[in-house]
């Protein structure tokens, strides 16, 4: 295997066995108690991230902007050119990653001091804008984001990181990895058919559908924390930070895992032939 490749897949692996960051562990201890007396909330948080998978679309189209011009033709550069852009493609994601996490501190703190009766606001905003830069992180390595297995496989990246234990978070990152397999094809075709797609949203949701309320019902825990008086200094701006920064990696490192390992599989079987 290649040096890069072998790194990146090292990489990805202590990702995946890294637990959730401090505040999403700790934050979900402390509120669940809380737990019973969100229930109601919790039930109507997930069909409200669903409205906002529906614009996915939309989503995708203001990801690509000026990035698409940035986007080689990475099946037929050879491993110093694509080595070199792919250098400048996890720059540029780390980028996304921290515009990511300060916008989502914003609108954490711009909502946070509304409590519960915010929370079906401020989810599924959180949500969007979470989604809105996991799609240019996406983009950013090269994956055709239009394609509706690439959209399941970013919300299940951004599920893992919204994890609150290792457990379910592993869990999840198998599922991720049953999802890259169907995508088994060369990065030259899913792309092509991608390229004029309009999303089938209502597909999409029907397979994440549970990953969606996975993810409604850990930061609906956490976003508790905002009325739990002995916690109240943990405002809403540190919980979306905390939420945006494991969705983002999360997202990145699949992202760039699956480009590499794609390339590095085709110059092997180019090779072989």
């Amino acid at each position: 295997m290649n040096e890069l490749q072998v790194t990146v897949q090292e990489e990805f692996e202590q990702w995946e066995n890294q637990p959730p960051n401090l505040v999403n562990r700790g934050l979900n201890k402390i509120t669940a108690p809380v737990a019973l007396v969100l229930s109601p909330v919790m039930k109507k948080i997930a069909p409200l991230l669903e409205e906002v998978v529906s614009g996915a679309n939309d989503i995708a189209a203001s990801a690509v902007g000026k990035i698409s011009d940035e986007i080689p033709d990475i099946e037929n550069l050879d491993k110093k050119n694509f080595e070199e852009w792919f250098e400048k493609a996890d720059n540029s994601a780390r980028n996304f990653k921290s515009l990511g996490i300060a916008s989502l501190t914003v609108e954490g703190g711009a909502t946070g001091a509304g409590g519960v009766t915010l929370l079906l606001v401020d989810i599924p905003a959180s949500f969007g804008l979470i989604l809105g830069f996991a799609n240019k992180i996406a983009f950013t390595y090269g994956l055709p984001i239009k394609s509706e297995d690439i959209q399941i496989a970013i919300l299940q990246a951004i599920t893992a990181g919204s994890a609150d234990n290792l457990k379910e978070k592993v869990q999840i990152v198998l599922a991720l990895k049953q999802t890259e397999k169907a995508l088994d094809m060369s990065w030259k075709k899913i792309y092509q058919q991608s390229l004029d797609n309009i999303l089938s949203t209502g597909q999409i949701i029907i397979v994440v559908r549970e990953f969606l309320k996975k993810i409604g019902i850990n930061v609906s825990k956490r976003k508790a924390g905002q009325i739990i008086p002995i916690i109240g200094g943990v405002s809403g701006a540190v919980i979306n930070g905390a939420w945006a920064s494991d969705a983002l990696e999360a997202v990145r490192q699949f992202s760039r895992n699956w480009i590499v390992q794609k390339y590095f599989s085709k110059q092997k079987a180019s090779t072989e032939n």
